[in-house]
């Protein structure tokens, strides 16, 4: 599947108008598709795989729903040539020193500078979505493609301490307040990554439908998103 969602978009990322200029408002296909933002320790993956097969319910074999994460690496990493480990601290929300740019650009001739990199994943954010049938996990979806029509943003939050039992059971901490201040510093950094794509703060009132995954299942959630987009007949 992530290897279908490869080949769509170099597709259009070989067409000449796409290889010319980014999409705008009247470019942009209006195929439908969804973001997940969530809360660390939130179960964003088994509500995406929920979401899937609710959504795949409804549309059928010939439009099958894509969930997109990892992809979003891969095909920056695709387009710049360079390692995929190389873009991980644009989605630790961190950016290039001065001093790492010029270091890096003298020991390399494959040198990408850290605008570079970043417009890049917005454009491959930016394609994906035109692509549609997307369930985009986190880096940033939100804020690259709040303004695309036909789109649904939701965001996924729980109370600190159900997170923090849930991270506490998955990972390994030595203590419960070492998994705490790990939960606080991701929070941190994917709101921070969030208010970089949106070139400032970001209103989180412009997310669609937020949901309490402590008090609705990933079935009741995917429900939930699968009704809301029926509503809009984005499906």
């Amino acid at each position: 599947m992530a290897e279908n969602i490869l080949i769509q978009y170099m597709q259009r990322r070989l067409s000449h108008e796409e290889k010319e200029k980014r999409y705008t408002s009247s470019q942009r296909t209006g195929k439908p598709f969804l973001t997940l933002s969530r809360q660390y320790g939130c179960p964003s993956r088994e509500i995406a795989d929920e979401v899937q097969k609710e959504l795949n319910k409804v549309t059928g074999p010939k439009k099958k729903w894509n969930i997109i994460n990892k992809e979003i690496i891969q095909n920056s990493a695709h387009e710049l040539n360079i390692d995929p480990y190389k873009l991980k601290y644009v989605f630790e929300a961190e950016k290039k020193s001065v001093i790492d740019e010029v270091i890096a650009a003298m020991s390399t001739r494959y040198y990408k500078s850290d605008r570079q990199i970043r417009k890049t994943i917005r454009e491959v954010i930016e394609n994906l979505a035109s692509i549609g049938y997307s369930i985009i996990i986190g880096r940033g979806g939100v804020a690259i493609t709040n303004d695309f029509p036909n789109s649904l943003h939701v965001r996924l939050f729980a109370t600190q301490n159900w997170r923090l039992q849930r991270i506490m059971k998955r990972h390994d901490f030595r203590t419960e307040k070492e998994a705490f201040n790990h939960m606080r510093y991701v929070d941190k950094k994917r709101v921070d990554m969030i208010n970089h794509f949106s070139g400032g703060e970001f209103d989180f009132n412009k997310f669609d439908i937020q949901v309490n995954c402590e008090k609705f299942s990933p079935e009741e959630i995917a429900q939930l998103i699968a009704s809301a987009m029926k509503a809009r007949k984005m499906i």
